[in-house]
């Protein structure tokens, strides 16, 4: 049985989970509408049902949203609101930022785009301390863009920084390297 009811991956993230589509129950007191990729018509018509308070949009790719996001509740008062729009992978990332910035799960909602059983995604290596950024689900085996070791990606995601845990598939099994010795591709 799988462990992933138990796990840190929120339930718009987990593969086979159904996706929510409708608006937000508006709560707060202004709100920033953040999109990734073809999302124009879900932050329209998120715009369009709030009642007229401060909505500030923001839409771009991953990287950019991110950024505006830091920069955008830098400035935030009290009652800010987060509402995320973007695939799996992106949502973790901005969800990452918003909690950073001290909102609660409460404050922040997501609708996942994902329509590909693959989501670009972060995985942090335990080994190496690097991240991948690749289109994995969980349980795939991906090589770690620093160390190269194969990495499973576990049902784990830090709340703090969205990646998800990679750790060597094989580490029970493998033969350690010697000293100097570098992994082979």
């Amino acid at each position: 049985m799988s462990q992933i009811t138990y796990s840190s991956v929120p339930a718009w993230a987990r593969p086979g989970d159904l996706v929510e589509t409708t608006t937000p129950t508006p709560t707060g007191s202004s709100y920033l509408l953040v999109g990734v990729g073809d999302v124009a018509d879900a932050l329209g018509r998120w715009e369009a049902d709030l009642p007229p308070l401060v909505t500030t949009r923001i839409h771009g790719d991953a990287d950019t949203a991110a950024d505006l996001l830091a920069g955008a509740l830098a400035e935030a008062t009290v009652g800010v609101r987060v509402w995320i729009v973007a695939d799996a992978g992106a949502a973790l990332r901005l969800r990452a930022v918003a909690v950073n910035a001290g909102l609660e799960d409460d404050e922040i909602e997501v609708m996942t785009t994902d329509s590909e059983s693959q989501a670009e995604a972060d995985v942090f290596c335990s080994h190496c301390r690097s991240v991948t950024r690749v289109r994995a689900v969980i349980d795939d085996v991906i090589p770690c863009a620093g160390c190269r070791r194969d990495l499973l990606v576990y049902h784990h995601v830090s709340r703090r920084t969205g990646q998800y845990l990679g750790f060597m598939v094989d580490a029970e099994t493998a033969q350690p390297l010697s000293t100097g010795e570098e992994v082979q591709l």
